[in-house]
Formats: structure tokens, C-alpha cells, sequence
């Protein structure tokens, strides 16, 4: 059985690989699948698409990585690349790791239906973030299937990471040796970033 792990990887560090770890192994899962966003709302010091989805490609080993979403019609709904992933992986549900903040705009996402008729949502909350049971309880109230993994993992995140390369300071702590190597030979994070062609809805 499988598992997604859906997000923008601007850039993916080492907090992102263990958490697909952790949770592959807490879920007995055969694989977590990364799957970079083609075209995320844009962003301040946004890498491209095609930068993306090498680093997520550099650390996690090209056979872990689906680059779905490089391929669907624009605009890329999450519903649409869910619809997909069933049809490639014949399967009734799809497993999908998602964070707090994003979990609790679920239903203002496009075809909020789909995506609860479709998916089983395993949420991974930020290091030292409470539990809104409220919020979680008025989502399950509304048919949405989920469950909070309760994993420890080091606490990185993108946007610290892009910070510090802008400074010229050391992130070989956060990321793989071969995504170090990759943003530095690029220059990514250092040069100006052209604004996307398309925003990706959600």
C-alpha cells in the first residue's frame, strides 16, 4: 500500500524525509510517494517547478518521487491529481499526508467532495503544535476521514532553509549533501525567481 506526500518542497530538507520514514513505518506502508506541486501559488524566492522536483528527485531517489502534477491540464486542482493517482494505482482510497494549517482549509479546496469521498488523510503535526480537537472534531462531524500521527522529527523548515542560503550560511545541517550541491551549482535561492506561468489552485 502506498502513501503520498503532497507539497511544495521549496526546498525539500531533512525533516520531509523523515517524516516519509517515520510514517512508512508506523503505517506498515510499502512506499511514500512525494509529490512536488507543479505550479504552487507564487512565493517570494520560489524555486521553479523543474528545480523542485530534481531536489525532490536528489533526495528521496527518483522511483520515490511522482511528478503527476508536471503532466495534468492547468489549472492543477488537487482533485484532479487524486482522481489520477486512483485510476494509475487502482485503489479505492488514497493515503495522503498533510499538515494542520492546510487539513483545516480543506473545505474551501476545489471539489472539497471528491477529496473527502477519495482520500484518507494522515496529519502530521508541526513540532510542539497542540492538538485543535475543536476543528478536528467538526471535520470528522462532516465525514472527513483522517488520523493524527503523533511522530517526533527534527524541526526544519523550507522557509528557514531559503533564509540562510540568502545569507550565504551553511544549511548542509538540514538538507542532503546532493541537494547542497544542487542549489549551490544553480544558484537557487540567490537569484531572482520569475513569477510561475500559472498559480496552483487547491
Amino acid at each position: 500500500m502506498k502513501c503520498y506526500f503532497f507539497g511544495t518542497f521549496n526546498p525539500i530538507h531533512n525533516a520531509h524525509l523523515e517524516i516519509a520514514n517515520k510514517i512508512k513505518e508506523k503505517y506498515n506502508f510499502e512506499e511514500v510517494i512525494f509529490v512536488p506541486a507543479f505550479a504552487p501559488a507564487h512565493k517570494k524566492d520560489f524555486a521553479s517547478a523543474k528545480d523542485r522536483l530534481k531536489m525532490a528527485q536528489l533526495a528521496a531517489g527518483k522511483e520515490n518521487v511522482c511528478d503527476i502534477e508536471f503532466k495534468l491540464p492547468l489549472p492543477s486542482y488537487s482533485y484532479r491529481t487524486i482522481l489520477e493517482l486512483k485510476k494509475r494505482d487502482k485503489t479505492e482510497k488514497i493515503n495522503f499526508i498533510i499538515g494542520y494549517d492546510a487539513f483545516f482549509n480543506i473545505e474551501k479546496w476545489a471539489k472539497p467532495e471528491i477529496l473527502k469521498e477519495n482520500i484518507d488523510f494522515i496529519i502530521v503535526p508541526r513540532k510542539g503544535e497542540k492538538t485543535p480537537k475543536k476543528q478536528l472534531e467538526n471535520l470528522a462531524s462532516h465525514g472527513w476521514n483522517f488520523e493524527v500521527a503523533q511522530i517526533d522529527f527534527i524541526n526544519i523548515s523550507s522557509s528557514m532553509i531559503r533564509e540562510k542560503i540568502a545569507k550565504n550560511e551553511d544549511v548542509s545541517p538540514y538538507v542532503p549533501k546532493k541537494v547542497e550541491e544542487y542549489i549551490n551549482e544553480c544558484g537557487i535561492y540567490k537569484r531572482t525567481i520569475e513569477k510561475l506561468p500559472e498559480q496552483r489552485a487547491l
